[in-house]
């Protein structure tokens, strides 16, 4: 069993970081956004060899709209942890507005 979620919101946590230079990035932050952002999308879970209805999600996941709201839900995670660190931020730590 799969939950195909958690990849998308990986690849969209890679987009909006890099376009935030200032972010720590950390192992620690880096699972902070992670958790924030799956806690907050509904899980898409698939099962078998290969898994029934992998394609049909990762089709609805990679189109406009599901993109849009994958880097929306990472980036409000994000703007959260950088609020909340659980640690002391780096020097020159980006705000996201």
């Amino acid at each position: 069993m799969k939950n195909l979620i958690e990849d998308a919101i990986g690849t969209a946590y890679e987009s909006v970081r890099i376009k935030t230079p200032g972010f720590c990035g950390c192992q620690k932050c880096h699972d902070d956004v992670i958790a924030l952002a799956l806690n907050h999308t509904h899980p898409r879970y698939s099962t078998g060899d290969p898994p029934r209805g992998a394609v049909l999600t990762r089709l609805e996941l990679q189109s406009e709209s599901g993109q849009a709201l994958l880097i929306s839900v990472v980036h409000d995670a994000m703007r959260h942890v950088i609020a909340n660190p659980r640690h002391t931020p780096p020097s020159g730590s980006a705000r996201i507005g």
